[in-house]
């Protein structure tokens, strides 16, 4: 029902923006979590428990209209 998609910038576009900043190495184990189109009545609910069951913080980018159909989310 819910799909993970993990994205790798191929090598040559790296090529046509030297000045950015594509990795940084670290020890630490970090995981960056963002959610487009939101909020839902659906999915957000559960979405904001399961984080605050792990403790966990994530970025949401949301869509106006869904933004004004669920204030309360």
């Amino acid at each position: 029902m819910y799909s993970v998609r993990f994205y790798q910038i191929p090598f040559f576009v790296k090529l046509f923006f030297p000045n950015y900043i594509w990795e940084i190495h670290t020890k630490e184990k970090t995981i960056y979590i963002t959610f487009d189109d939101g909020p839902t009545q659906e999915l957000t609910p559960w979405i904001l428990e399961t984080l605050a069951a792990y403790n966990a913080k994530a970025t949401f980018f949301c869509v106006g209209q869904n933004v004004e159909k669920h204030p309360e989310l």
